[in-house]
Order: C-alpha cells, then sequence, then structure tokens
C-alpha cells in the first residue's frame, strides 16, 4: 500500500516538474529584463527599415515575394499595410495570422519601437 501511494505521489510530481521545463526562446525570456531596446533613429530609413528587412521581407513580404499580397518593402508599401490594420496584430499575434510565420514573435523591443515610429508619424528621413 505503502510503494503505491509512494508511485502515485512520485508520478505526481514528474508531471508537474515536466510543465516547469516549456519555455519560449526569445530575447526576454532568455536574458531577462537587462537586454537593452535601441530607440535612437526610429525612422523608416533608420532602425524601422532594419526590423522589417529582418523579419518580413526574406523570402515572404517583399516586392518579388508579396506573399498573401502583402508587400513591407519600401517606406509607401509598409506605411499603406499599417493604415490597413494588419501589421501590428500579426506582429503582436493578437488574433491576426501570427508574423514571422513558423518564426518565434519579433522581440517585445522591435515591436514597441514599430508602435512608437506609427504614433510619431511615420517618419521617412
Amino acid at each position: 500500500m505503502k510503494i503505491k501511494i509512494f508511485l502515485s505521489a512520485f508520478s505526481l510530481l514528474v508531471v508537474a516538474l515536466s510543465f516547469q521545463s516549456c519555455y519560449r526562446d526569445n530575447e526576454e525570456d532568455l536574458y531577462g529584463g537587462n537586454t537593452t531596446c535601441d530607440t535612437t533613429n526610429l525612422v523608416y530609413s533608420g532602425r524601422i527599415q532594419a526590423i522589417i528587412a529582418n523579419n518580413c521581407l526574406a523570402g515572404c513580404h517583399s516586392q518579388a515575394a508579396g506573399s498573401a499580397g502583402i508587400i513591407l518593402e519600401g517606406y509607401v508599401n509598409l506605411k499603406n499595410e499599417i493604415i490597413n490594420g494588419s501589421v501590428m496584430c500579426a506582429i503582436r499575434h493578437e488574433g491576426c495570422s501570427p508574423m514571422p510565420k513558423n518564426s518565434p514573435k519579433m522581440s517585445d523591443c522591435d515591436i514597441n519601437n514599430i508602435q512608437r515610429w506609427i504614433d510619431r508619424g511615420y517618419p521617412e528621413n
């Protein structure tokens, strides 16, 4: 009887501990709040263009690929797609098709920088 109780308790412990091993592989979870977020040069031709190029253009939303008819390459294209409303929803993973597709969510820093850029009126240079 004691062995059955011990085995049951041990099994529950193993199951409970297995849930602790799940994590998300993103910068904030890996390094905590100690990372700095570069908020300089929040104009399209500076930081914003680099964020979009690193996360959206390769094989998906460039002029050449135009996945799902969405082109984010170039200032005018990006601004128009943001005004249409689905870009921030997608990169925040909030009800739209999560982007980048089949990849981890963009860092909070990159998402916040895009939002700050929008809030400042989409400065180009």
